[in-house]
């Protein structure tokens, strides 16, 4: 492939547009690694457990490195840790750890599919979703797609994912776990690759956008969002270009509630008439602000008012803002996550917040009510 680096494989800054994996000679399999060592191919921060239950260990870390989308005839999806919901390759990191008959794993990826799901993908519709302390972050207990007991939260942009595969680990267990979370390498060396990564706007390390392949269809959040995000479609939109973007996009207000959060980045869709923003809390990188402006009749704008998503939230209410209806959600009021969805000057808007330390309810419904033209 033209796009190969030394050693093999492609990743985040050699990627090019439309390149498939087609032959069979050029396949990688998950290999063993350690976590530091899969910093270098990842295109998010790799974080290693700083505390595991006495009785546990590291049995094995492997690396599913980035390979262009695809698979070559005779090749199972097994082979190279592909989903069978996809042909897409993306790199992720698995490390599975074994205690006194009971096992879990932990799985490591950037979550660049859509909005993070309410900050509870992989335990959504969970019931009652138990934040935790994670770090400088908040995480989740609950129960995961594969009816495994299972944790979660976003570091850094990097999406962790824990589940439970044999025996049974306490909710303590799994709240030291993620609040023990430590980066892999060196968070602010000149040289370190995950300090390139933490300086890469979002869209940028996209795997989807990057290849221009289609992605699959996932939770957005709270209310029923629509489509799959059209990332193959979209084309970033620098910040001083932002407010000209149509339809206009808004964002946090200079001194208001929204202040700590800083763009990341943005994107336009012209074919789905949509612009959507990413801003990110600037303390930790990781806490974010999704906000979306799609015209009315866009595939990408919410019905309003909004279906509820098949994930039980702790509130959905209409609340007055902004001079209009607007159509609020929460997983929980004190920790989050939030939503908010309105129409305005011919305009819909969607405003999704991570679970976070800086909001609860009233602010997030403030910030929104502040929320300025981009």
């Amino acid at each position: 492939m033209s796009n190969e680096r030394p050693g093999g494989g492609t990743d985040w800054r050699t990627a090019g547009e439309w390149i498939r994996l087609t032959d069979v000679e050029a396949v990688q399999s998950p290999r063993e690694t350690t976590f530091a060592d899969a910093q270098a191919g990842a295109n998010f921060v790799v974080f290693e457990p700083g505390w595991l239950p006495g009785d546990c260990e590291l049995a094995e870390t492997t690396f599913r490195p980035e390979q262009p989308p695809g698979r070559p005839e005779g090749v199972d999806a097994a082979e190279i840790g592909q989903t069978p919901w996809s042909d897409g390759n993306p790199c992720a990191l698995r490390a599975v750890v074994e205690g006194d008959d009971r096992r879990l794993r932990i799985k490591e990826f950037l979550y660049d599919w859509a909005p993070p799901a309410a900050s509870v993908a992989p335990l959504w519709g969970s019931e009652d979703p138990t934040p935790v302390d994670a770090g400088d972050a908040v995480g989740f207990l609950g129960t995961d797609y594969k009816d495994n007991g299972g944790a979660c939260v976003q570091r850094a942009r990097t999406q962790v994912e824990v589940s439970v595969l044999d025996g049974e680990f306490a909710a303590e267990e799994l709240e030291a776990l993620l609040d023990g979370l430590e980066p892999a390498t060196d968070p602010v060396s000149r040289d370190s690759e995950a300090t390139a990564v933490r300086q890469v706007p979002f869209h940028r390390l996209n795997y989807w956008a990057r290849y221009r392949y289609e992605s699959v269809g996932v939770p957005h959040g709270l209310w029923d969002h629509g489509i799959a995000r059209p990332y193959h479609e979209s084309v970033p939109c620098s910040s001083a270009a932002l407010g000209d973007a149509e339809p206009r996009l808004l964002g946090p207000a200079e001194g208001g509630v929204g202040a700590a959060f800083a763009l990341d980045s943005a994107v336009t869709f012209p074919e789905a008439d949509a612009v959507e923003a990413v801003y990110r809390h600037e303390a930790n990188g990781s806490d974010h602000l999704w906000i979306t402006a799609a015209a009315p009749d866009s595939a990408l704008a919410p019905e309003l008012p909004p279906e509820p998503a098949d994930q039980p939230a702790a509130v959905r209410e209409a609340v007055e803002l902004r001079g209009t209806t607007v159509h609020y959600a929460a997983l929980t009021e004190d920790d989050g996550a939030w939503e908010a969805v309105w129409t305005g000057d011919g305009v819909t808007y969607a405003v999704v917040a991570g679970a976070s330390r800086a909001l609860d309810g009233e602010t997030f419904r403030s910030l929104v009510d502040g929320l300025e033209p981009a």
